[in-house]
């Protein structure tokens, strides 16, 4: 069947009439938008998009039901995020012929956010929008969730180990990555008492701006992991010394709290492996790939290497 037909088998379980049902997009859910006001989710991944390094095994439907309660939770807290919808049988989680999972959310009104957007006053606010987001987690907890832990450092190094390579970039390369991992693992080992529910996937696509503020969206990645790991994902999308500083002094001056620059580096750097690691079968063959490797490796594996070496 194709996108649109599975799209409109899940909207017949729902009491949802509508007109309008138009991808956005499709990397591990392919995303409807009906008639802006419902976001409508299949949770089929694109080819080359995995998440096994993520987990040894999890049941699909719990995962998604536990997004489902995390939103709530959140919601039941003050955050202002999507609300979960039911199906006609009264369930989160709505199973197609060909035993997809299906979800639907209520639709927020505005925009992704863009490079264009980044300055220091937007950097304060996202700092800000994070760490109201950690407050209101707190308190939630469920087994049936990604855990972005040492186990996950374990299944990285094995897949960097053991996963087929593109002859152009240097094995040297590799090392440096599982190096970089298993510092990594020491430190995800030594935070595990700080350990909350996360978004864990905070690219620009997944921040709305709106009437009400910049607002999280798509939690599907979510999970258990240290908060700085949040942190990872904004820097992943500036470079700017100026703009990351506005947001750890958004999330301080929120939270009452302080941040370590060094480790948010770390967990920066455990952010791009786990992007490599969710794609790796799609890019490793990719040109752009191999010149991008040695310049991750340079420009931030080995920065970490370098002070963090010594934890290991």
């Amino acid at each position: 069947m194709t996108g649109q037909e599975l799209a409109e088998e899940a909207l017949q379980q729902y009491a949802i009439e509508y007109e309008k049902c138009e991808l956005i997009r499709h990397n591990e859910n392919m995303t409807y938008n009906i008639d802006d006001r419902y976001l409508l989710r299949i949770h089929r991944s694109k080819e080359g998009f995995t998440t096994s390094v993520m987990h040894e095994e999890i049941d699909a439907c719990r995962l998604h039901n536990a997004e489902a309660e995390f939103l709530l939770h959140l919601k039941k807290n003050g955050l202002y995020v999507q609300t979960p919808v039911k199906n006609r049988k009264n369930e989160f989680i709505t199973i197609l012929k060909d035993k997809t999972p299906a979800t639907v959310l209520t639709w927020i009104p505005g925009r992704t956010l863009e490079k264009e957007d980044l300055n220091e006053t937007t950097g304060y606010q996202l700092g800000v929008m994070l760490r109201s987001m950690h407050k209101a987690a707190q308190g939630f907890s469920s087994c049936d969730t990604y855990r972005y832990d040492k186990a996950v450092c374990d299944r990285l190094s094995k897949m960097f180990e053991d996963a087929p390579r593109n002859e152009t970039i240097e094995s040297r390369y590799y090392e440096i990555i599982v190096q970089t991992i298993a510092c990594i693992r020491t430190k995800l080992k030594e935070a595990e008492p700080d350990f909350l529910c996360l978004h864990s996937d905070l690219s620009l696509s997944n921040v709305l701006l709106t009437g009400q503020g910049l607002v999280p969206i798509d939690f599907s990645l979510f999970g258990v992991s240290s908060p700085l790991l949040d942190f990872g994902s904004f820097y992943c999308f500036t470079q700017e010394e100026k703009i990351r500083d506005s947001m750890i002094k958004g999330y301080e001056e929120k939270g009452e709290v302080s941040l370590n620059k060094d480790e948010i580096k770390l967990y920066f750097a455990f952010q791009i492996l786990l992007g490599i690691g969710l794609h790796y079968e799609l890019w490793y063959k990719e040109e752009w790939f191999c010149k991008r490797l040695p310049k991750w490796c340079q420009e931030t594996f080995e920065p970490v290497l370098e002070r963090w070496k010594d934890k290991v």
